[in-house]
């Protein structure tokens, strides 16, 4: 029996195809459009995050989907989080700041149903803060309308890992990610629905906005841990083209040179 409304009362996600490296951490899923962006934000800048992995969620579509098929599953990321150094809701403040809540058809560049914003709670409890942290932006811009806000909160389905390719994409290809994300116009779209002051204090290594602080889940203010994998920081250079393009316009380039020296070498033998 006391299982039985442990079970009821703090219900659990199982299954997911991610094993928390401690039995003490917490996890959470949002969909915020490319799993790569979402993953660089909440490792780098996001205080408590223990590790973020990318993959895939929903309620419809086919079991063990993958990158190149995966019809009714947003493109993810799960959080895994100390809860004695962050909280859920903590982390959904990040979640909204990290997201076009405007866009219904996809974020930023990317478009499509696997793209498109989703906030997960895995029960009631998680379910109460979420739709307090939408309450409290919405308070927060007055401007904005109820209705023109789309993110919706459901509930948290089965997290499928994605490819190992994906994962730690901003750390593994810097030069192709930062290249992706300058001219998916992430970070100025951002800007311009948050505010740039807004945007900075949550993408601040320093979390200055915050004096280096966070809340956990017992409302305790604890010093803020963040950027845990010591990833480079980032860099305001606008990119220019990623190494494949570079690489293609070399194979190009080579290509047409030869056809030039084939057509003079056949000129001078007529």
């Amino acid at each position: 029996i006391v299982l039985l409304l442990a079970a009821i009362i703090f219900p659990t996600i199982q299954g997911d195809q991610h094993e928390l490296t401690s039995p003490a951490h917490k996890s959470l899923l949002i969909a915020a459009g490319c799993f790569w962006c979402a993953e660089q934000a909440f490792e780098q800048y996001a205080p408590g995050v223990v590790e973020v992995v990318s993959g895939y969620a929903g309620s419809d579509g086919n079991d063990s989907p993958t990158y190149k098929n995966h019809p009714g599953h947003y493109e993810v990321i799960l959080i895994e989080y100390d809860p004695n150094r962050t909280s859920y809701e903590l982390l959904l403040q990040y979640a909204w700041r990290n997201i076009d809540p405007f866009d219904a058809y996809g974020q930023f560049c990317d478009k499509g149903f696997s793209y498109q914003p989703a906030l997960f709670y895995a029960n009631e409890e998680e379910k109460m803060i979420a739709e307090q942290v939408r309450a409290d932006v919405l308070d927060l811009y007055p401007d904005w309308e109820n209705e023109s806000v789309v993110v919706p909160l459901l509930e948290r389905p089965f997290f499928w890992r994605a490819e190992n390719y994906h994962q730690d994409y901003y750390i593994k290809n810097p030069w192709n990610y930062g290249y992706y994300k300058e001219r998916c116009g992430r970070t100025k779209r951002l800007k311009a629905v948050w505010g740039e002051e807004e945007y900075f204090c949550y993408h601040d290594l320093e979390l200055s906005c915050f004096n280096d602080t966070a809340v956990n889940e017992n409302g305790v203010s604890v010093e803020a841990v963040v950027n845990i994998k010591n990833a480079p920081k980032e860099s305001d250079k606008v990119r220019g083209a990623p190494v494949w393009g570079i690489i293609v316009a070399v194979l190009l380039a080579l290509g047409f040179l030869c056809l030039v020296m084939v057509g003079f070498i056949t000129t001078c033998k007529t």
